[in-house]
């Protein structure tokens, strides 16, 4: 059979693949570099997706290394041809692949194309069935497109008389289109139909598909730099169009870039950046980096204990309010990660729980659908969706803490609670309390521990030092003057209490909050 020979690369160094990958015309050669792998795992995953004839591993790999891989591919796709690499240190391992069925093997330290390219025609060689010939119509754009993302220089003389050629004009940009559901995948068939639409939208535009990673098309997009302003209209149009089409689209357009020589970084600095900002805007058609809006001023934090004081006083709805306030900060601080956004989240649902628990409610719903709500939070593609979850989830707390959804185990234990949480900045003991509410010291003592999983004066020591940690966040305020603000008359108790519930001092507390 005359085709082309086609090859899988499984190595967990992303430069050593696309060194291999870029740095000769495997086609002209007579080979296809079908697709790579970071482990055997995944190698054995694209030997089944991709059918290679040949595949090349390194030995030293996670989650399944390369003689493993090896033995494993042998066993099922005998067939297939096997290069391994490797450094002199390894050699026992080569020894045992190469008894386990490898063809060959190349020392990493002496690695270079020449030598990998007649260890591969030797290999090539040796498959009956492959009559394998080399392609002599050269580099294809598209290879070349991927080698630029890849941060590899195109050679002047050959490869960018190619790119000239395609693309002649002096203003680029890149477009990006997703479906609002993740869950979506955009089939190639669709970036046909996307490349040719656009054509017909911009007659004057020269456009093409980008090979980068991820299930979303890119469109690398070169038109005349007095067309440009004319060529984003178009898109804004486009964009609105099939904004409540199937699937929903996501539009995202980068700035514009006078050189091909520029694609990578702007990909790589900004476009990735920009699709990113999708998560706090996604009711807007089309997101274009010239346009985004000005950031919220620095400085602004989420009072976390502020939250929390408003449910243990059962003002519920105040901390929803406070919840949606953040929010809008939040969708004016769209360059923050948004990993951490969900995690912060994910946070808030934990400490909420950890509240109820210590105001004596119980909830076994909430109790079991907070898993859930961490989940949703998860697998949020918007912040408007993140935020939604975290309503539902007040709304919840909302009716546990009313009394609708969860039961309390002694009403007198709510107002002995809220009496220490207004008072503890006052000298407040076991003696003071009782006195307070007409109990004896002693039955007080063993009423509270027998409705809290801690002492009275341990509770008291929480309730104080999370008072002291908020304060301590504010550089305005000293330590000794905090001491006294929380309750403790002796300063060096309150240094001594302070580490034992946080594992710091309050110097070194305050220090790496502000580092």
């Amino acid at each position: 059979m005359n085709r082309l020979c086609k090859v899988l690369i499984v190595d967990d160094e992303f430069l050593v693949r696309q060194g291999i990958k870029h740095h000769m015309n495997w086609e002209a050669e007579g080979f296809q570099i079908v697709g790579e792998a970071s482990n055997g795992e995944e190698g054995l995953e694209q030997v089944q997706r991709l059918q290679p004839d040949i595949v090349i591993t390194d030995i030293v790999m996670p989650v399944m290394d390369g003689e493993t891989f090896v033995r494993t591919l042998k066993a099922s796709h005998p067939q297939i041809e096997v290069i391994v690499l490797s450094s002199f240190s390894e050699f026992e391992y080569v020894r045992s692949t190469l008894q386990n069925g490898a063809a060959d093997y190349i020392l990493k330290p002496k690695l270079d194309t020449n030598e990998l390219l007649q260890v591969l025609q030797r290999t090539a060689g040796k498959i009956p069935e492959l009559q394998f010939e080399p392609s002599h119509d050269g580099w294809k754009l598209g290879q070349l497109m991927e080698k630029m993302l890849s941060g590899f220089t195109l050679d002047e003389e050959n490869e960018m008389h190619m790119i000239r050629e395609t693309f002649p004009h002096r203003c680029f940009r890149l477009l990006v289109y997703k479906p609002q559901d993740t869950h979506t995948h955009v089939h190639k068939l669709d970036n046909e139909h996307l490349e040719s639409r656009l054509r017909d939208l911009l007659p004057d535009v020269e456009c093409a598909i980008v090979p980068a990673e991820g299930t979303s098309p890119v469109v690398l997009l070169n038109v005349e730099p007095a067309k440009d302003e004319w060529m984003v209209q178009r898109i804004k149009e486009l964009a609105n169009e099939n904004k409540d089409g199937q699937g929903g689209l996501c539009w995202v357009l980068s700035d514009s870039f006078s050189s091909f020589e520029e694609m990578g970084n702007v990909y790589q600095t900004r476009l990735i950046k920009l699709m990113e900002y999708r998560f706090y805007y996604e009711d807007r058609s089309i997101l274009v980096y010239s346009e985004l809006p000005p950031l919220h001023p620095a400085g602004y934090q989420f009072n976390v204990n502020m939250f929390l004081q408003h449910v243990k006083r059962n003002r519920t709805e105040a901390a929803r309010e406070y919840l949606h306030e953040h929010a809008l900060t939040l969708g004016r601080d769209y360059i923050a990660d948004v990993f951490e956004i969900k995690s912060f989240l994910g946070n808030l649902i934990f400490n909420v729980t950890i509240t109820l628990a210590d105001m004596d409610v119980q909830s076994a719903a909430l109790e079991e659908s907070k898993y859930a709500y961490f989940k949703h939070v998860d697998g949020s593609s918007s912040l408007t969706e993140a935020m939604n979850v975290l309503d539902q989830f007040m709304a919840e707390v909302q009716e546990c803490t009313s009394g609708e959804g969860g039961r309390r185990s002694d009403p007198n234990m709510k107002m002995l609670l809220e009496y220490m949480h207004e008072h503890f900045d006052q000298p407040l003991g076991l003696a003071e309390v009782a006195k307070h509410f007409h109990f004896n010291p002693s039955y007080l003592s063993s009423y509270f521990s027998s409705h809290k999983k801690e002492g009275f004066n341990e509770y008291l020591n929480k309730i104080r030092i999370e008072k002291a940690e908020e304060l301590l966040r504010s550089d305005h305020v000293t330590i000794s003057e905090i001491s006294s603000m929380v309750g403790y008359s002796d300063h060096s108790y309150f240094c001594k209490v302070f580490k034992k519930f946080t594992g710091l001092s309050p110097s070194r507390y305050r220090r790496k909050f502000w580092a």
